[in-house]
């Protein structure tokens, strides 16, 4: 039997990764707990380079067997759209 993992749960998986690994660290669960990731843009005060962002994606798509490049390129459109943390340092956001 096959139990591959629902693609909300390799999705939330691909967060958990992102935002221990974001400055500054967090868990996601207990954001989503508190409630917390129910404001406004909460995601923009966390940052992890695009790169990384990448790099994680690949690698949890990889360990759950995702082989189609268009499915890669749906999951890596709904992670990076959705809650990712920023790629770009708050500093670096200019707001006029």
């Amino acid at each position: 039997m096959n139990s591959r993992k629902t693609d909300s749960e390799i999705i939330m998986e691909i967060y958990r990764r992102m935002y221990r690994e974001a400055e500054p660290p967090a868990d996601i669960d207990e954001l989503i707990k508190s409630r917390r990731a129910r404001t406004d843009a909460w995601f923009l005060n966390y940052f992890l380079p695009d790169v990384r962002q990448i790099e994680i994606i690949n690698e949890v798509l990889k360990e759950n067997n995702i082989k189609r490049k268009s499915d890669q390129r749906a999951f890596k459109v709904s992670v990076l759209l959705g809650c990712a943390p920023s790629g770009i340092r708050k500093k670096e956001v200019l707001i006029k």
